[in-house]
């Protein structure tokens, strides 16, 4: 088993950093993420907690003998996600649905706001990567590329929702003027 864990600091606030979540799909940063579907949202009227479950379509290259085998290089992620207005936390969990016999991919998100600036937003995450079944013999070496991709694609998700907060920001700015 392998664990991911980064954190990283938007210089924005906790509000700004969840509408940008919320929008970071489509994205070129991000051209492994093809589709997102809600499935299920609700609120809770009496908090304001929102609920969310999402499917999300992956595509990514896979190895050849992968593809022959299991067929495709899609693949499916659950997202369940809870955000909380009155405590302030985006709170995120996934789980790969394709391939889960053979690979294991739990991920874990909280964005919430920085303890020592609160006008900007800590966002942390961890993942659990773990090879089993008929990989169990490969299982280090399997669970060490899953590591390196996820790696990557967790940079270039922070880049994403970088530009999509400039997008915000751009928007916010051109409104005001307008506004004038």
């Amino acid at each position: 088993m392998r664990l991911f864990e980064a954190a990283h600091i938007f210089k924005h606030d906790w509000e700004t950093v969840s509408l940008a979540n919320w929008r970071k799909y489509p994205n070129e940063q991000t051209p492994h993420v093809r589709h997102v579907e809600i499935l299920n949202q609700d609120m809770d009227p009496e908090t304001g907690i929102l609920r969310t479950e999402r499917l999300i379509m992956v595509q990514q290259p896979v190895p050849a003998l992968v593809r022959r085998v299991f067929g495709g290089d899609a693949s499916y992620v659950l997202e369940y996600s809870e955000v909380d207005p009155q405590k302030k936390t985006l709170v995120m969990q996934s789980q790969n649905l394709t391939y889960s016999n053979l690979l294991s991919v739990g991920e874990h998100i909280v964005f919430q706001p920085h303890t020592e600036n609160p006008s900007h937003t800590l966002f942390t995450q961890s993942a659990q990567l773990k090879a089993s079944g008929a990989l169990f013999r490969l299982a280090n070496k399997i669970e060490d590329m899953c590591w390196n991709r996820f790696n990557d694609n967790a940079k270039v998700g922070k880049l994403g929702l970088e530009q999509v907060l400039s997008k915000i920001l751009a928007e916010r700015q051109a409104m005001m003027q307008t506004s004038q």
